[in-house]
């Protein structure tokens, strides 16, 4: 995580891909599988296949706000 900058939540499921527990559990169809997940838990976006630095950052640039603007509970 330093050495790529992620300064954000990131997982890596261990075992073989359809054995490994958060695969199972989100049904991941591939390696890798990104998903942004919002501040109420709710999944805003999901990319099989890498995305790209840019499409990650424009979908994390139009929810960052909406999150801002939410009271702490």
């Amino acid at each position: 995580m330093v050495r790529e900058k992620i300064n954000w939540r990131t997982f890596d499921d261990r075992g073989p891909f359809h054995e490994a527990p958060i695969n199972r559990r989100w049904n991941r169809p591939a390696t890798p599988t990104f998903y942004i997940i919002d501040h109420k838990g709710v999944i805003r976006h999901k990319w099989v296949g890498n995305p790209g630095r840019k499409a990650i950052d424009a979908a994390l640039g139009k929810l960052l706000p909406q999150a801002a603007r939410q009271p702490v509970e």
